[in-house]
C-alpha cells in the first residue's frame, strides 16, 4: 500500500490546486480545532461524524447512490445525536481499531499486487490535470488502496484479527465507563489525524513527498502523533472536568434559590 501511496504523491503535483490545497486547508484548520476544542461543540461534532459515518457506510454497501447516502447519513446523525455516549465509545473503538488493524496486517499490505493505475512514475507526461481528471485519478488511486487493505483483511491471521477485536472492545469499554475521558481521547485522536491528513495534502501539493518522509523516519512520526494525542486528551479531560463543575455549581445554586423561594412564599 505504501507504493501506491508513493505512486500517488508522483502524480500528485499535475492534480489541480483545487483538490489538494482547499481539502488540505480545510483538514488542517477543522482537525486543529478539534484536537483542542472539539468537546467544547460535542453535539455538532457527533452530529456530523454521525452523518460521515452513515453516508461511508452507504457508499461501502450500495456503492455512489446519493439518496442512500443522504439517508443514512440523517439515520447516522440521529443515532449519534440520541445515544452520544454509545456512538462516542463507538468512535473511539473504530478509530484505534484502525490503526491496530494496520499495524497488524502491514506486512501482508506492503505486498504490491496488480492496480489500476499501473505505474504512473513511468510516464514521460508532465501535463496539469484538470478538476474532472484529477478527481478521476484520486478515486482510482481509493479504489487501489481499499483493495490493497480488503486483501491484507482476507490474509490476515485469526489470531490478528483477535487482538484488533480486543482492542475494539476495550476502547469501546472504556469510552462507555469514562464518558469524559473517552470523548476527550476520542477528539484528540480525530484531531491529530486531521491535522495530519491536512499537512501531508499540501506537502503532496508542494511536491514535498511526504509519504516518504514519514516512511523513512516512521518511529520519530508515530511519536509525535502520539505526543499530539496525549496533549489533546489531557487539555480538553481538564477543561471538560471545570466546565461540568461550573455547570453542577450553578444547577446546585439555581436549585437553592428555588427552595429559598418556595420557603419565603410558603412563609408568607
Amino acid at each position: 500500500m505504501v507504493e501506491i501511496l508513493k505512486s500517488f504523491e508522483q502524480v500528485a503535483v499535475r492534480l489541480s490546486p483545487i483538490v489538494l490545497v482547499l481539502p488540505g486547508l480545510a483538514s488542517a484548520a477543522l482537525g486543529l480545532f478539534i484536537w483542542l476544542g472539539g468537546l467544547g461543540f460535542r453535539l455538532l461534532l457527533l452530529a456530523l461524524m454521525g452523518a460521515l459515518t452513515g453516508a461511508f457506510c452507504s457508499l461501502w454497501i450500495v456503492g455512489q447512490n446519493p439518496a442512500a447516502m443522504v439517508l443514512l447519513g440523517l439515520l447516522g446523525t440521529a443515532v449519534a445525536v440520541v445515544f452520544q455516549r454509545f456512538f462516542t465509545a463507538a468512535l473511539l473503538g473504530g478509530l484505534v481499531g484502525i490503526a491496530v488493524f494496520l499495524m497488524v496486517a502491514w506486512p501482508s499490505l506492503a505486498v504490491l499486487e496488480k492496480t489500476l493505475v499501473g505505474r504512473p512514475e513511468a510516464e514521460d507526461s508532465t501535463a496539469a490535470l484538470s478538476v474532472e481528471e484529477s478527481l478521476d485519478m484520486i478515486r482510482v488511486y481509493t479504489l487501489d488502496v481499499t483493495d490493497a487493505i480488503e486483501r491484507g483483511g482476507t490474509q490476515l491471521e485469526a489470531s490478528r484479527w483477535a487482538v484488533v477485536a480486543a482492542t475494539v472492545l476495550t476502547l469501546l469499554l472504556v469510552g462507555l465507563l469514562f464518558r469524559h475521558a473517552g470523548a476527550a481521547l476520542t477528539c484528540a485522536i480525530l484531531g491529530t489525524e486531521m491535522i495530519f491528513a491536512g499537512l501531508i495534502l499540501l506537502l503532496l501539493f508542494k511536491g514535498s513527498r511526504p509519504v516518504a518522509r514519514i516512511e523513512a523516519r516512521a518511529p520519530f512520526f508515530g511519536l509525535v502523533f502520539v505526543a499530539m494525542v496525549v496533549f489533546g486528551t489531557l487539555e480538553q479531560w481538564i477543561l471538560c472536568r471545570r466546565a461540568d463543575r461550573r455547570a453542577q455549581g450553578e444547577t446546585k445554586k439555581s436549585r437553592s434559590r428555588k427552595e429559598q423561594g418556595k420557603r419565603s412564599w410558603r412563609g408568607r
